[in-house]
């Protein structure tokens, strides 16, 4: 544990490092880079009992609405999880923009840029330094007062900055559909293409449950998510939450004997969450304000898969801690 530990401190320069050296363009969802991908389904109304539409994070596209900031907003998250032995790094940047020369809700362009820092035994043979750079394009189309669609595309090269072979391309997708039942429930089905070598393909298929303003239930696969509203001054929104959930991302990089090869890293993890936000950001394609989250997590189930050596490697359980915002 104290050589986790330590990984947690080489880890947090190397992050706030690279803050200064990159910029990335996000959608109202997680389509790119090494993230839960449970962001890219559903995220809590906060307060907001309709549930016709939940694209993700960048707010609930309930309504159409023609009230964008002047700027578009910036995201950061930094993330670091270590156990005894190992530790791993990640920092994505994103940029939020609208095609409003489409329609409204306009659809999102995401250009990003993600970090990761991969700290492992030497007889491993891989590289410590891992890079995704990914376009994408993300849109909700609401067809009508129940029945809502929502489409995701996207292409990214995850790389070692060695290995550009087509082993570092990944194309990324996915269509799902959001029906309201009554202001308090919705259903979602689909499937979306995660660009993962152990999990090219999931489906998306749960409810979102609502019984009051200040309770949220996920129950989406694959992360489902309880959500709770601490207090709201008028101004501000504090959410706790608690979830559970898969991560990871798959990346061309070259041997040491200048072999093309893919590595895969994947884990489950369950985690608690805090969350602020302004009040009232429900229903908007993009939330005025700062918005900030934290995540305390464990995390278990970690492997790292080769593909030309045809192995894997077990990773011990760890701890993980990620901080977001958007402004």
């Amino acid at each position: 544990m104290i050589r986790g530990l330590l990984y947690f401190s080489l880890g947090l320069p190397l992050v706030f490092t690279s803050i200064c050296l990159g910029v990335q363009l996000e959608t109202g969802s997680q389509v790119m880079g090494q993230q839960g991908i449970g962001e890219v389904f559903v995220q809590p109304a906060r307060g907001n009992s309709n549930l016709s539409l939940a694209p993700a994070s960048s707010g609930e596209f309930v309504e159409p609405s023609r009230s964008y900031p002047r700027r578009p907003p910036v995201g950061l998250k930094a993330e670091w999880i270590a156990d005894s032995e190992t530790g791993m790094a990640s920092t994505d940047f994103n940029v939020s923009l609208p095609l409003l020369f489409v329609r409204t809700p306009p659809p999102i362009v995401k250009i990003g840029v993600n970090y990761t820092s991969l700290q492992t035994p030497e007889s491993y043979g891989i590289p410590e330094d891992l890079f995704e750079y990914s376009v994408g394009i993300a849109s909700v189309r609401k067809l009508n007062e129940r029945w809502n669609v929502r489409t995701i595309l996207g292409v990214e090269l995850a790389t070692d900055n060695e290995n550009r072979s087509s082993d570092a391309w990944r194309f990324r997708g996915g269509v799902f559909a959001t029906y309201s039942k009554n202001d308090n429930v919705s259903w979602t089905l689909g499937a979306i293409a995660m660009g993962r070598q152990d999990l090219p393909v999931i489906p998306v298929i749960g409810a979102v449950w609502q019984p009051n303003p200040s309770v949220r239930v996920d129950l989406v696969y694959p992360q489902p998510r309880v959500n709770r509203l601490l207090f709201d001054d008028g101004d501000r929104q504090q959410w706790i939450y608690l979830g559970g959930g898969t991560s990871g991302s798959t990346w061309g990089y070259q041997q040491f004997d200048s072999t093309d090869d893919q590595l895969t890293y994947s884990d489950l993890r369950v985690v608690l969450g805090l969350e602020s936000r302004p009040a009232g950001s429900s229903g908007k394609p993009f939330v005025r304000g700062k918005t900030m989250q934290l995540e305390l997590g464990y995390v278990f189930s970690r492997q790292l898969e080769f593909e030309q050596e045809t192995r894997e490697e077990s990773l011990g359980d760890a701890l993980m801690m990620s901080f977001s915002t958007k402004f």
